[in-house]
């Protein structure tokens, strides 16, 4: 993992900050600590990592790395799928088969010996967790995970909507409250990646090939509910991000070759993606 500096849009010489195989990377809100997730060698599950980094340049203080194992049955450690709550309160990870965990965080006293992970099985048996986003309010409402299996009678993907506050009663193992009409089919088999957005109160679903479908979120406190709202037809879609403005949505995938796509937000139907403009190869966007 390495730390590059940005200055007038340029980017700088890397300054390494772990050796370690990393299949997922955040960092906290205080931009104090570089969490990790790294496959668990000695069994199914993950490590996550607190490395201590400067929150100026982003460059490891030389403090000891916090960190804890979690041995999870059945768990496969799928690559970028950690998420950290905007309230700093707690890391997810998909793990496939293994269900979704959600690990208490605290940066003042980051991963101790007695942190417990709280584990969320699949939905439908068979099934697999490939994905997980939080709600990016500063009080997250939801948290999501995209499943295999969890839709339209355990037939298709589904995005499963699940009250945060829930986690708070949760021990171990969890049966959480879910907003009505969760889990709901995602729009195809494999929901891959997952943004919420505020404005619009909307969450996205990347299906891997053909769509990104929307879901309107309504309620202002739990129960919480979750419709299907709009359909994007796109090539190969593999993730997606908001600008810091919340005005774009940007959109990157592959078809022959890799392509970017920008989004804003239709005036007059909620949640609805208007194509802004579309760039067919990435390489092009290199400077």
């Amino acid at each position: 993992v390495y730390a590059y500096p940005i200055n007038s849009g340029v980017l700088g010489t890397g300054v390494q900050v772990t050796s370690d195989l990393a299949y997922a990377l955040q960092i906290d809100s205080t931009d104090s600590w570089l969490l990790e997730a790294v496959p668990y060698l000695s069994g199914g599950g993950v490590t996550l990592n607190a490395v201590n980094i400067n929150s100026s340049n982003g460059t490891p203080t030389g403090s000891a790395v916090k960190t804890a194992s979690f041995t999870i049955t059945n768990a496969t450690l799928a690559q970028g799928q950690m998420v950290i709550s905007p309230d700093n309160s707690y890391i997810f990870v998909a793990l496939e088969t293994g269900g979704t965990i959600a690990v208490p965080f605290n940066s003042s006293a980051p991963l101790p010996s007695t942190v417990i992970a709280k584990t969320i099985g699949v939905a439908t048996s068979g099934g697999s967790a490939l994905s997980v986003a939080v709600d990016p309010s500063s009080t997250p409402h939801l948290f999501y995970i995209g499943e295999t299996l969890a839709g339209s009678g355990g037939t298709t993907g589904g995005l499963r909507a699940i009250d945060y506050s829930s986690l708070a009663t949760c021990s171990s193992t969890c049966t959480l409250t879910q907003a009505t009409g969760s889990p709901i089919a995602s729009g195809g088999l494999r929901p891959t990646f997952i943004l919420p957005v505020t404005t619009p109160d909307y969450v996205y679903v990347v299906n891997g090939v053909g769509n990104i479908t929307g879901f309107a979120i309504t309620g202002s406190s739990s129960p919480y509910t979750i419709a299907t709202g709009s359909t994007v037809s796109v090539a190969q879609p593999a993730g997606m991000a908001v600008d810091s403005t919340g005005s774009y949505v940007f959109e990157v995938g592959s078809s022959g070759s890799p392509y970017f796509d920008a989004y804003t937000f239709d005036a007059t139907t909620t949640g609805l993606l208007r194509s802004e403009e579309h760039t067919s190869e990435l390489q092009s966007l290199r400077h």
